[in-house]
């Protein structure tokens, strides 16, 4: 019995490939300086922000994070040593996956903001962005 072709399977790649970069809407963008991710439904920091964007965000953790849930999320955003507002949204674990140095990276999509919060997060994108 003959295997899939190599054009089959290269096309699949790459149809694979188009698929994950269609699935988020807005650009993210890494942080500068330390953004604690608590899940306020339990008082506790869950990790730290590596990127963001209007749609959600990445974060490493020292635990796994279980897919699917809600999360109330609060953001401490702290930047050359200085605390600017937090950042409060609702927010769905899209992803998580181990990585080598025993950390994990989670992946949220924002799910519940009010205006104000995503004007907050806006604001934050535009000063990472320039």
């Amino acid at each position: 019995m003959e295997g899939p072709r190599k054009e089959e399977s290269e096309s699949i790649q790459v149809a694979r490939e188009m698929a994950d970069t269609d699935r988020r809407n807005f650009a993210r963008y890494g942080v500068r300086g330390l953004w604690r991710v608590h899940d306020r439904a339990r008082s506790r920091q869950i990790g730290v922000v590596c990127d963001i964007g209007l749609g959600g965000l990445r974060m490493e953790a020292p635990d796994p994070i279980p897919p699917a849930r809600r999360f109330a999320l609060s953001v401490e955003v702290c930047v050359d040593g200085v605390d600017r507002p937090r950042i409060e949204v609702i927010a769905r674990c899209a992803w998580h996956r181990a990585r080598p140095d025993l950390q994990f990276e989670t992946g949220f999509e924002f799910v519940e903001m009010t205006p104000q919060m995503r004007d907050r997060i806006a604001q934050y994108i535009d000063e990472l962005a320039a």
